[in-house]
């Protein structure tokens, strides 16, 4: 186990000095996350931009996310042991005794830097912030709960039932110790509210910002033809219906194309104009695709769906799903257009309809631009997170 005054390589920012409550008049905050983070005020990721904008806000003292040994991580591969290698491999990065260890690794941290902080932010739940109350209130931004999750993806979710009710003992726990649970969505407000039987007064609603996104569309054009998708799971994303409501769209519209983003190989035998880019980590060329693109599609459901808001970020009317968190991002007819689960024609309709009608396409593109610079800024979540923090740190 690590001690409680070492600070794992990789794990954050080195702390200040303390600090006496007095000295300071701005709230002082501790983050907890699972992103590893170096330096929040340099790097890309989803955590170090939501740090980032509430540095402007508020004092971001510290933040760590929790390592464990070499041996630990050998022991803890070794008793999720599944002949099934995916389901391994899943088990290995999500577990209890998992959840268990990290908690005890953040209370360490947590317990030696107390009267350092007022209030604790942790973003998702894969441990607590501390085995026993840390003393000081916390506050949790989650995109998902465990049933919310498993009661749509099921295959992703491959726990023992003895080891799933461990985890839901966990997670029940935790949500009832929080001061807030802070959620992406509604769809996962509903689901703390009605699953875990959560205190509705203490479920707030704030939304996630974009990372990537256009600086204007002023050089926009929406006749390319091309439908862009981006998902590294291929096959959970939807991307099989896509491949399939393309053929359908090829015979009405000999030029389209469509784009897969992703998978490092082809998951499926060529097809006419299907071209698989494989995994693209620079932002700038990621950008260019998405300026390129005549659209969006992902017919998946997600936690939440960062890419959606990354597409639209760049003016592209988006595909998504009528059911999840998706369908509160991208607004049927508005923004974009839904689709039912498991319908490759109704995917290839609504292809058909943005490819065939640039105008269509450019209205809801340009309005979806318009809907992420108004909703979906990492600015806008930190002023919708300030007020209950500061309540939070006051003991309401």
């Amino acid at each position: 186990m690590l001690s409680s005054g070492r600070m794992p390589e990789g794990s954050g920012l080195p702390d200040p000095a303390p600090q006496s409550p007095t000295t300071s008049q701005r709230l002082r905050l501790v983050g907890l996350d699972l992103e590893y983070i170096n330096d929040y005020r340099q790097e890309f990721s989803r955590n170090a931009a939501l740090y980032r904008a509430l540095a402007g806000r508020l004092d971001v003292v510290g933040r760590m996310s929790p390592v464990l040994t070499r041996g630990q991580m050998l022991v803890n591969r070794m008793r999720q042991f599944h002949p099934h290698v995916p389901s391994w491999r899943r088990n290995t990065h999500f577990n209890p005794q998992l959840f268990e260890q990290r908690t005890e690794i953040s209370g360490q941290y947590l317990n030696a830097r107390r009267g350092q902080y007022d209030v604790i932010l942790q973003t998702y739940l894969q441990f607590a912030p501390a085995p026993q109350p840390p003393g000081r209130p916390y506050g949790l931004y989650l995109d998902a709960t465990y049933e919310m999750s498993r009661r749509h993806y099921p295959e992703d979710h491959p726990l023992s039932a003895r080891a799933t009710a461990h985890w839901l003992r966990l997670e029940r726990a935790t949500y009832q110790g929080a001061a807030r649970m802070f959620t992406w969505s509604d769809f996962t407000a509903r689901s703390l509210i009605e699953d875990y039987g959560c205190d509705p007064a203490r479920v707030v609603r704030v939304g996630a910002g974009t990372n990537l996104m256009a600086p204007s569309l002023a050089e926009k054009r929406y006749d390319s033809q091309v439908a862009l998708f981006v998902g590294i799971d291929f096959g959970r994303k939807g991307g099989h219906d896509v491949l399939q409501a393309f053929r359908e769209v090829r015979q009405q519209m000999p030029e389209a194309e469509l784009w897969i983003v992703g998978p490092r190989l082809p998951k499926a035998a060529p097809q006419p104009g299907v071209r698989w880019l494989g995994r693209i980590q620079d932002r700038a060329r990621l950008s260019a695709l998405y300026r390129h693109a005549q659209l969006f599609v992902m017919p998946s459901f997600e936690p939440w769906g960062h890419v959606f808001c990354e597409a639209m970020g760049h003016g592209l009317p988006c595909i998504a799903l009528s059911v999840g968190p998706a369908s509160e991002i991208v607004q049927a007819e508005q923004t974009g257009l839904q689709v039912e689960r498991g319908s490759p024609q109704a995917l290839a309709g609504a292809l058909l309809r943005l490819l065939g009608d640039p105008a269509l396409a450019e209205r809801m593109g340009r309005q979806a631009y318009a809907e992420v610079q108004q909703r979906f800024t990492w600015d806008l979540v930190a002023d919708r997170l300030l007020p209950h923090l500061e309540a939070m740190a006051q003991g309401e």
